[in-house]
């Protein structure tokens, strides 16, 4: 008698403890992000709250990563958003299982902007450091971004953000965006000298309810 009922409660605990793990998604990531946008510098978006007639687009790359997990390394993210109003997510995964893992992680992350329109999977392509970036999604059809620093007093670093709303990405250089275009379907839009924020160093981790 006492076999079984150890064996039941062990059950019941494993049970609360899968629901409780799958109600708080984990998810951890470390990398590279950089996005642009149109308005002028500093974006009030990430710093304090939403700016209607933002238009904005982004790249997350992940050297590492987890979400619920599954093991997101070597995963991109790419974003349009119109903040208030639109979001659509793209993915470049090695397998179903990783695309479907970072869908996830990026709907988490940008649902606070807007509806979630649509995500896709998509070829995403990031090269530069040190906020000198160029970033093409499907070979520039898609979408574009090329950002440049935006350097401090010292003339040698960039501005630095913290203490911002953002909880994924706790720190904000600053940059300035070159060039970025965006196109798919209706929505489409084109960037020119407006903000851009990056961080080369990107780690943090956390839970979504």
């Amino acid at each position: 008698m006492r076999t079984k009922y150890f064996i039941l409660v062990v059950a019941i605990i494993s049970v609360l403890w899968v629901d409780s793990a799958i109600a708080d998604k984990k998810w951890s990531m470390q990398g590279v992000f950089v996005e642009g946008c149109s308005c002028k510098a500093p974006c009030p978006c990430e710093l304090i709250g939403l700016n209607e007639g933002c238009n904005a687009v982004g790249v997350v790359s992940l050297s590492e990563g987890n979400y619920m997990g599954a093991d997101l390394a070597g995963t991109k993210i790419a974003y349009a958003v119109a903040p208030g109003e639109w979001v659509r997510i793209y993915v470049d995964g090695k397998n179903d299982g990783q695309r479907e893992a970072a869908i996830g992680l990026a709907k988490g992350m940008f649902s606070t902007f807007g509806k979630i329109e649509s995500t896709s999977s998509a070829n995403i392509d990031i090269s530069g450091m040190d906020g000198s970036y160029t970033v093409k999604v499907n070979n520039g059809k898609l979408m574009q971004l090329t950002t440049e620093p935006v350097l401090g007093g010292d003339n040698k670093t960039p501005i630095t953000h913290t203490n911002i709303k953002n909880r994924f990405i706790l720190v904000f250089m600053q940059g300035r965006t070159i060039f970025g275009s965006f196109h798919d379907g209706e929505r489409k839009f084109e960037l020119k000298g407006g903000n851009s924020y990056f961080n080369n160093r990107v780690g943090s981790e956390g839970t979504f309810k």
